[in-house]
Parts: structure tokens; sequence; C-alpha cells
């Protein structure tokens, strides 16, 4: 049975091996990374239960700046941080799902550890917070929805002040949580994507970061470039699912991933807009890596990186 190795995991993240951290080695070995590559019949059947899903649109939508969805799925996440006495494992985003067949390299695959897509998070998230984040003493994160990520970037930097944005309150009541019951050095504050608040303080060396955030952005993310063009952070840093770097024309595991972020009409079009800027000496871009993991749906936690000029 195959199994993901600390080499696969460079190469994964877009790195190389002797550039992740003992830590992350260490943590890498203390989890079961063994699956199998879905064939014939079975990966036709995930195949085919997708494309019927997209077709019937059964999968959630992007539309009309609708904010219901995220007040309902951040709502329980603050009810279920309430409800443990503020366990931060309750800050889990729910879209994270156990058990499910995941993407790697353009196939799907089985794990045989049903939590393999939250461990490899996990490792991940770690390996890019200390690998990017570090020295930044403002530190933004724009859609911070369940607060999981804030809360792990404050504890890896106490000396940092984070702020975890979001359009909906739920998310918000979140951080303040997380500075109360933990005493991080956190702060929550409401902010729309479609409609950016200007008067945001954003001190001079800020890093901002996002993570399948953006997605929801569809086409209408003009107005949050602008922002960032105007406040000019040090750095910014988009984790996402990207539309343009699928092989939808050669793969069949693309192509319905491809067809999803249509049908959902998620985010498309930033990369080549950065690539104008980078060319009209507005922007200069740090790093493009298609990750080859995702969840069932989607390949979400490709990396954009680049910075205003």
């Amino acid at each position: 049975m195959p199994s993901l190795k600390p080499i696969d995991f460079a190469d994964i993240f877009g790195t190389t091996l002797d550039l992740l951290s003992e830590t992350t080695r260490g943590a890498i070995g203390a989890h079961n990374w063994n699956y199998r590559v879905l064939e014939g019949p079975e990966r036709d059947g995930i195949m085919l239960d997708l494309l019927q899903r997209i077709e019937s649109r059964r999968l959630t939508l992007v539309q009309n700046e609708d904010k219901s969805r995220w007040e309902r799925g951040w709502g329980e996440n603050l009810e279920d941080f309430e409800k443990s006495g503020g366990k931060l494992e309750a800050l889990l985003p729910k879209y994270i799902r156990p058990g499910l067949p995941v993407r790697l390299y353009g196939e799907f695959v089985q794990p045989e550890d049903p939590n393999f897509e939250s461990n490899w998070y996990s490792i991940y998230r770690a390996w890019f917070v200390q690998r990017h984040l570090s020295g930044f003493k403002s530190i933004f994160e724009f859609g911070s929805g369940s607060g999981f990520n804030v809360a792990y970037v404050a504890q890896q930097f106490p000396g940092a002040r984070v702020m975890g944005l979001d359009w909906v309150q739920p998310s918000v009541d979140i951080v303040e949580a997380l500075r109360k019951e933990h005493g991080l050095n956190v702060a929550g504050r409401q902010f729309d994507f479609f409609h950016p608040d200007e008067t945001l303080d954003m001190p001079a060396g800020s890093a901002i970061f996002t993570v399948g955030a953006l997605e929801q952005t569809g086409t209408q993310w003009e107005s949050f470039l602008e922002f960032i063009l105007k406040k000019k952070p040090a750095c910014c840093f988009h984790i996402e699912p990207i539309y343009e770097w699928y092989d939808h024309e050669n793969n069949l595991v693309d192509y319905t991933a491809w067809k999803a972020h249509e049908v959902r009409n998620f985010w498309r079009g930033f990369p080549g807009k950065i690539i104008e800027l980078e060319k009209q000496g507005r922007a200069r871009i740090l790093k493009t890596k298609r990750i080859n993991f995702g969840s069932l749906v989607l390949e979400g936690y490709s990396q954009l990186f680049w910075k205003p000029v």
C-alpha cells in the first residue's frame, strides 16, 4: 500500500526535504499516511456521483452575497467551542470531513486513516506558519471563519498581534472568545470582501493571509485587491483552490473539480491579474504552487504568494 513520506510532503508543499524541520518530520511520523488509489468501477462511481451532484446543483453555491450559510456554519463552531469549555479542537472547520476519499496527484485515493485530511492540513499549516509568518508583528487573516487558524498563529507567535476578519458576527465572536478564554493576542473584526472597510489600520510590515476564503468571491474580488494595493502589506499569502491550475482537458479527476468551480461560481481570474500587475510594476509574485492534494470535491490548498510594490 502506498504511503506519504516526508519527501512527498516537501514536494507537495513546494519545498525541499532539508527545509522540513525536525518538528515537522516528527509530526509526519506520528500519523498513518497509507492510502490506496481508487480504480475501475470504484473510481468511476466517485466521479459519476460528483458530476451528478454538480449537474443537479446539489453543491453549495456562492450567490448574491448571502451571509446566512456562514452565519450558521461559524455559529455552530462558536456553539461547540462554548459547550466544550473553550477547547480549540471544536474550531476545526466542518468542511474537513473524516473518512472520505481525497485528491492526491491527480487521482482519487482512499486513506486508511479517516482523519487523513485534517492531519495533513495540521502539518501543512504548521509548516506554512513557521516558514512564512515568522517575524511579522501584525498578521491579518481575512475570512477567518471558525478561528481555527487565528488561534494557532497566535499560539505560535505570542508577541504578534493577530487579527481575524470575517463578514459574519459569529466568526468575530469566536476570535474575541479566544482572547478572553485563552489570553491570546488576537482581535476580531467584521470585514466584507465585496465592500472593504478602508478604516482598517494595517501597520507597515504586516502580513495578510487567506485560507479557502477568497474562493467565495468568484469574479468579484476587484474591490479587495484594490484595498490590498492601497494598504500595501509586506506579504500576501493566499491558500486557495485555483480554477486556472487544473488540467481539466487531460485529467477526469481534475475535470470534476474544474466543473465544480464553475457551478459554484468560485474564485477565478485573480492569478492572471497578479501577473498583469507584476508586468506593470505594481506587484511581485513570491511563489505559485499547485498543491496536488485536496478534498473529495476540489483542491483547496494551492499557494499564490505575492506582495504589492
